[in-house]
């Protein structure tokens, strides 16, 4: 086969991949709902074999269910996996904090800053979704800055969890002024080489996201049993 056909197949079965994946994380296709493939493949305008490569794949991360009668459901959002999920976060990103102040430029500081000026502007302006987009970006470029390769592989797995539950959260309400803080204090901390202080501060930052998280997600919960 010739090997540009090879590449062109490759990049289908990605793209369908990512765009499933960015719809289950947007809410788009919202926790719990029953989906169908031929619904998704209308959806993503794709053919059926790049789609059920794609809901392999999304099954094997848990985005996807496969439930005992063979139908398929988007993954539940559950106050345990909220739970386990922020609390590794905090081990592993706390560690990779007081890497990326040990291993600061003035350059990474610099770049640092501009992100968290982008944070601020998001949370003012109210937009909760670049907000969350914006703090990622942030915590990518710590995990860059520690060099701290299995570390930020463990933590990979971990993301794009993580990210849903943010933006399930965004969805639901805005984040508080102590979530914009926080970013603030860490940047401090990283800015000043305090390792131990930028530790703690990450680790603070990510319980308290994590509060946030619980309050919105059994609100939501204690609402539909209303």
């Amino acid at each position: 086969m010739d090997s540009s056909v090879m590449r062109t197949r490759r990049l289908s079965k990605d793209n369908t991949y990512f765009a499933l994946k960015q719809k289950i994380i947007d809410s788009e296709l919202k926790p719990d709902q029953v989906v169908h493939e031929e619904n998704l493949a209308a959806l993503l305008g794709v053919s059926r074999t790049p789609l059920r490569e794609a809901i392999q794949r999304l099954e094997n991360e848990e985005f996807l269910v496969r439930q005992p009668n063979g139908r398929l459901r988007v993954a539940s959002v559950t106050v345990e996996e909220v739970k386990e999920i922020f609390l590794i976060r905090s081990m592993l990103e706390g560690y990779i904090a007081k890497s990326a102040a040990k291993n600061a430029t003035d350059q990474d500081i610099q770049n640092l800053t501009a992100m968290i000026e982008n944070i601020k502007q998001s949370f003012r302006s109210g937009k909760s979704q670049d907000f969350v987009s914006y703090g990622f970006e942030f915590h990518d470029y710590l995990s860059e800055m520690s060099d701290l390769k299995t570390f930020v592989k463990i933590l990979n797995h971990l993301r794009d969890h993580a990210l849903r539950y943010c933006r399930f959260v965004s969805l639901h309400g805005d984040w508080n002024t102590q979530a914009d803080e926080e970013h603030n204090f860490i940047l401090q901390m990283i800015a000043d080489r305090n390792e131990d202080g930028a530790e703690k501060a990450m680790q603070d930052h990510i319980l308290s996201s994590l509060s946030a998280a619980l309050e919105r997600i059994q609100g939501i919960q204690a609402n539909r049993e209303d």
